[in-house]
């Protein structure tokens, strides 16, 4: 591991940013020049994040943290949200399906880009069911896959009986080479 050496402004810097969650913040005082060198010098040893996020922010890395002599923040085991094509998959996918309406509402699309997504779908080789519902409306269901498509397991002990090479007329086999008549 290498040992970073940080000047008083810039340990300051660190130390204030680890203080507030992370956020790196530079004095208003500070000359434009300097808070881009010093920006610089941070991101070149991986001590802060490009300002990637949606503040705009740039915050402290595990090496920042560590740069200043404290441990990093455990990271939370937050639970990721869910991305869009998967709500919309487990929508479709309930016994009553889902309603054009259900799907706009819960993934915020407007209409046409829900219809999109059917189609997306549909043309994916998902298999959609649309049924009218009791309140006449129109709702989409993922169909489960035909019998035939599934895949038989077979039975233990079973091999597959190799193709015959030797056959009954005068067709020609897969396999076996033929003679030119002369």
């Amino acid at each position: 591991m290498t040992t970073i050496s940080l000047t008083r402004t810039e340990a300051g810097i660190l130390q204030a940013a680890a203080a507030d969650d992370g956020r790196v913040h530079f004095a208003p005082a500070m000359k434009p020049a300097s808070r881009k060198r010093l920006v610089g010098h941070f991101l070149r040893d991986s001590l802060i994040t490009p300002p990637d996020g949606p503040d705009g922010q740039h915050r402290l890395t595990p090496a920042g943290y560590q740069a200043i002599g404290l441990t990093p923040p455990a990271v939370s085991d937050a639970v990721s949200r869910p991305n869009k094509k998967a709500l919309v998959l487990t929508l479709l996918a309930r016994d009553e399906g889902a309603t054009l309406a259900e799907l706009i509402a819960a993934t915020g699309w407007l209409p046409h880009t829900t219809r999109a997504a059917l189609s997306r779908i549909r043309s994916g080789g998902q298999p959609l069911a649309k049924a009218a519902r009791v309140d006449t409306a129109t709702s989409y269901r993922i169909l489960p896959p035909p019998l035939a498509a599934r895949a038989r397991p077979r039975r233990q002990g079973e091999t597959p009986t190799p193709a015959a090479t030797v056959g009954t007329g005068g067709e020609p086999q897969v396999g076996v080479p033929t003679q030119a008549s002369a």
